[in-house]
């Protein structure tokens, strides 16, 4: 796991769009240990295909990997925290 990332420019702006309530709860759960979907749903209380969007906004802003391994009804999307500190740089236009 990184330590930290620095993001400026239009990276941050996708940063500072997905990181919401949720998005930083989501967060929280990984810093502890790596978590699967379903888990991290039932943990906050929350549907599945919403945690997946979250998810999915996470991962594409590499605040978080993902891996794949079989369950017990299919394959499950296992998820890790990539960074422990996000800073946002904002810079003049």
């Amino acid at each position: 796991m990184s330590e930290d990332i620095i993001v400026s420019g239009e990276d941050a702006l996708r940063v500072a769009d997905a990181l919401n309530s949720t998005s930083m709860r989501v967060l929280q759960l990984l810093l502890k240990e790596h978590l699967d979907i379903s888990t991290i749903a039932d943990r906050l209380n929350l549907s599945q295909p919403y945690v997946s969007e979250q998810v999915r906004k996470l991962q594409e802003t590499s605040l978080i990997r993902v891996s794949y391994e079989s369950g017990k009804r299919g394959i499950r999307k296992i998820c890790e925290l990539a960074v422990k500190k996000i800073v946002i740089e904002i810079q003049p236009f």
